[in-house]
């Protein structure tokens, strides 16, 4: 004779029950009656897993053998999606789910739900990403989930949870972490070729880690000593290069058949250049720690903001490097004035607009 746990009244839903010291699950789905062991004697695990196997008999008899998988709604979305998108959005997309594999590969399209959709943002954040890294994965993770309501692999009543909590997730904006100029040679020093030249170029110039991947040698105007970017929607833009971020550009062989400013291999340009860097960083803290040196971690990005605050301790006016960085308000940019003296935060508001080339560099050894 089986008896209800005790503490599992009003939890009807998962109809969890005890038979001797190991749980077992009853439910009925489409008039038909399940019944079954579920290999736990803990409380919270059973009726976690009795909810589960309930929401794949539900998916099983609206779907039938036709139910579809998440690597099965992924691999029919991407070559719809790269007819909608660009290049670069598309390859944003696919870094994005990339990341999301480790919660979403064992599931079914028609799994994924509110829950599952926290799990991600908890997990990605436990990772390290910030809130705006979060949320276009989930605007990714969102696009391929209307797809699968499209093609009928997720019913119509079935909400997006995606893009709920999408809406929800507001985007904060991550303290500036500045990077010390000795830190930044500490990795230089142990990238190898190109990435090395890829990593001061960064620090000079303060372009984005994609505009430099996306860099093609014929857009360097060795005249002029400007770099035109490449930007999103097959757009461009160009900027001023200071003295020893041209001289960098330059320096760098061209390969034979390759059009790449930063290349390797056979010409082909840096790839996950991301992680690249990240795997620079964690072996430079460890060489630290071996060294008993200080060392403060950075991301790719936090180079832009040591050439941010390089330029206005120097002299540059804050509007022109608003322009520099392509920032589409100057609040953004102000946030760089905290790193000045008020004397300095004074001259940057209110000087005259600076070549990056006629500012005296840091040192950076």
């Amino acid at each position: 004779m089986s008896k209800r746990s005790r503490g599992d009244e009003g939890r009807t839903a998962t109809n969890t029950f005890l038979r001797g010291k190991i749980y077992w699950a009853r439910f009925q789905v489409g008039g038909k009656e399940f019944r079954g062991s579920l290999s736990t004697s803990h409380g919270p695990t059973a009726r976690k897993r009795a909810r589960e196997w309930r929401e794949r008999e539900i998916g099983a008899a609206k779907f039938g053998e036709d139910r579809k998988t998440y690597q099965d709604a992924v691999a029919a979305w991407t070559p719809h999606i790269i007819t909608q998108v660009g290049p670069s959005t598309a390859e944003r997309y696919a870094v994005s789910l990339k990341q999301l594999e480790p919660n979403l590969l064992p599931l079914f399209i028609d799994e994924i739900d509110k829950t599952v959709i926290g799990e991600i943002v908890r997990d990605r954040r436990a990772a390290g990403a910030t809130t705006a890294t979060i949320r276009r994965d989930l605007t990714a993770l969102s696009s391929v989930i209307e797809f699968a309501i499209d093609e009928g692999w997720r019913g119509e009543d079935e909400s997006n949870p995606a893009l709920r909590r999408l809406k929800k997730l507001k985007e904060r904006r991550d303290p500036i972490i500045l990077p010390l100029a000795e830190d930044i040679a500490y990795v230089i020093a142990r990238a190898p070729g190109n990435f090395a030249r890829m990593i001061e170029a960064a620090r000079d110039s303060g372009c984005r880690q994609d505009e430099l991947v996306k860099s093609e040698r014929r857009l360097l105007d060795r005249e002029r000593r400007q770099l035109t970017i490449r930007r999103k929607g097959n757009q461009f833009r160009t900027i001023q290069l200071s003295d020893q971020a041209f001289a960098g550009m330059a320096s760098i062989p061209a390969h034979l058949t390759g059009k790449w400013l930063f290349w390797h291999g056979n010409g082909e340009p840096y790839r996950n250049a991301s992680a690249r860097f990240n795997e620079l960083v964690k072996s430079a803290q460890k060489a630290a720690q071996a060294e008993a040196r200080e060392f403060r971690p950075m991301t790719f990005h936090h180079l832009r903001h040591f050439y941010s605050v390089w330029y206005l301790k120097n002299g540059g006016n804050i509007y022109t490097l608003q322009q520099h960085l392509n920032h589409k308000s100057i609040t953004t940019t102000e946030l760089y004035l905290e790193f000045l003296t008020p004397e300095e935060a004074a001259r940057a508001k209110g000087g005259p607009s600076q070549n990056p080339a006629q500012l005296e560099r840091f040192d950076t050894a």
